[in-house]
């Protein structure tokens, strides 16, 4: 595991643990509440929002099943900056910052809140970990490409475009030991974001990554190991870092020499 960066590109990490459903989560709220405001995170939000459930086969004796309209609630414990969020459903908790220190301190967040979780619900088992973290790729100085930051192998034909570049897009997905990996690299012109599937978060993302227009790269790394096993907090821990692991080498066979001395 390398140092900690003085200029680190994270810029927003997600990670996600799937577990079996509580239906009646709303009874346990209130005092899972009452331990993250305890644990630092006072902002307390409940949203109900509508999914659509499509039937496994789609027919029943060879008429179409039509799909189904159910309500779900989603609870927001967030922080007081704004940066980082947990949010709680009836079978998954995720932790979301841009405020990213070190794996160690993300990593244990995230137990923390799954132990209060457990204490309060004794979860069975784990179907889904996930992880991903999105780095910013900017040029820092003047005379700086995105060349000098990225392999060519995931340039694309970004540096050869005649016109005005709107985005060239580089994927690789792999199974590892610890689970699939996806990477992909987006160079884009104008100003860094989010992807849209996370555009609601409603995080704040750090000015010294959204001050800057012009060329730049969003690379974006996804792990996760989908196998059902019972509850066990040590084995959970060990599947995360297993997974950074697998995301931090595919990043450094991403980025140059350079981006790592600028970065220091």
């Amino acid at each position: 595991m390398r140092k900690k960066l003085t200029n680190a590109p994270v810029y927003y990490t997600l990670a996600q643990v799937q577990f079996n459903p509580v239906l009646d989560l709303d009874n346990f709220v209130p005092a899972i509440q009452s331990k993250m405001r305890e644990a630092h995170f006072p902002d307390f939000k409940k949203e109900v929002f509508q999914r659509l459930d499509f039937p496994v086969l789609g027919t029943e004796q060879g008429q179409m099943v039509p799909p189904t309209m159910t309500t779900q609630s989603r609870y927001m414990f967030g922080d007081l900056k704004g940066q980082t969020a947990f949010l709680l459903e009836a079978n998954v908790l995720t932790l979301q910052t841009t405020a990213y220190d070190t794996f160690g301190t993300f990593s244990g967040a995230l137990m923390a809140a799954l132990n209060v979780l457990h204490s309060k619900l004794r979860l069975d088992f784990v179907d889904r970990i996930g992880l991903r973290y999105l780095n910013a790729i900017q040029p820092l100085n003047d005379g700086e490409q995105i060349s000098d930051f990225l392999v060519k192998e995931v340039l694309g034909l970004s540096q050869r475009s005649h016109g005005q570049l709107q985005q060239s897009i580089s994927e690789t997905a792999v199974l590892t030991n610890a689970g699939q990996l996806i990477s992909r690299v987006i160079v884009r012109d104008g100003q860094i974001g989010l992807p849209l599937e996370l555009s609601g978060s409603g995080l704040n993302i750090a000015p010294q990554f959204t001050q800057q227009q012009g060329i730049h790269a969003i690379v974006d790394t996804d792990a996760s190991f989908a196998q059902r096993e019972a509850f066990e907090s040590s084995q959970i821990k060990d599947r995360l870092m297993a997974l950074h692991d697998e995301i931090e080498a595919s990043f450094e066979a991403t980025v140059t020499k350079h981006a790592w001395a600028a970065w220091a």
